[in-house]
């Protein structure tokens, strides 16, 4: 991976940091996606830094608008995974990092769109066609919404993907798309979600980059450059904000369950 590559992936990840769908996974993947054999986790270290840089940038600009309610019911639950997955990281190999990346896509792609299939009424058109079972009244949009948001809010449920995003974000430091999925569905607007984001990551990224000093996976010189890349995510984030205001909701969640397909079957194939 050239330098010019990696300032590309700075600019990416404030890019996406500041709202524009997929762009922070992309910048984020392309670290491990270049990364040479037998390299890959000297290159994913880079990428807490850079994604300190970004996050705090983020914080500094959207402060404000976030549910700091949320926020701060995640935040020890992702702080035991990032420890979890600081545990685990020194135990797995780079094929298997690879695969669990993609393995763990999947299964959350796999559980949206069927809440999404079952929301716009397929399973039970399927479920008549199969089972013969009676046709139910569909719901109204407004309901189903409030449903989903009333199920994403339960504390266990945020635990459960705090504690998850914190190990993803150690093990493959692509959690991104994780928490996309989830703060979309607890019903934030665009605004909301930018800012909500940033708080729990710029958090999320300085105790995983302490957690990998602390280990030692993360050294001076990578210290440094990562910094010097993560500048250009303070571009991205400028960039990025007229892009975030004609951006709808449901179109970043449909583009975001896009680029978790592509990057599950990528990361599978490798």
């Amino acid at each position: 991976m050239c330098i010019r590559d990696r300032y590309l992936s700075g600019f990416l990840i404030g890019l996406g940091m500041g709202g524009v769908v997929g762009a922070s996974t992309l910048g984020v993947a392309m670290f491990s996606l270049v990364a040479p054999e037998g390299h890959l986790k000297e290159f994913t270290a880079m990428v807490p830094v850079v994604n300190c840089v970004s996050s705090l940038a983020t914080v500094s600009v959207y402060m404000q608008q976030a549910d700091w309610g949320l926020v701060k019911r995640m935040w020890p639950w992702i702080l035991l995974g990032i420890l979890l997955g600081t545990a685990i990281l020194p135990i797995l190999h780079e094929s298997q990092l690879r695969r669990l990346t993609s393995i763990v896509y999947g299964v959350i792609l796999a559980q949206r769109l069927v809440e999404k299939g079952s929301e716009l009424g397929v399973l039970a058109t399927i479920s008549q066609k199969l089972l013969g079972t009676r046709a139910t009244t569909p719901k109204d949009p407004e309901q189903v919404k409030a449903e989903r948001m009333r199920f994403y809010k339960q504390w266990w449920v945020g635990a459960a993907v705090s504690v998850l995003c914190g190990v993803v974000t150690v093990v493959t430091n692509n959690s991104g798309p994780i928490f996309n999925i989830y703060l979309l569905a607890c019903g934030l607007d665009m605004d909301q979600f930018v800012a909500s984001r940033s708080v729990m990551m710029s958090g999320k990224n300085v105790a995983k980059a302490v957690a990998r000093l602390a280990t030692g996976g993360l050294t001076g010189r990578v210290l440094l450059h990562g910094l010097c890349v993560g500048v250009l995510s303070y571009l991205g984030i400028q960039v990025a904000k007229p892009i975030k205001a004609r951006t709808s909701v449901e179109f970043y969640t449909y583009f975001t369950w896009a680029v978790l397909l592509y990057t599950a079957v990528k990361m599978w194939s490798l």
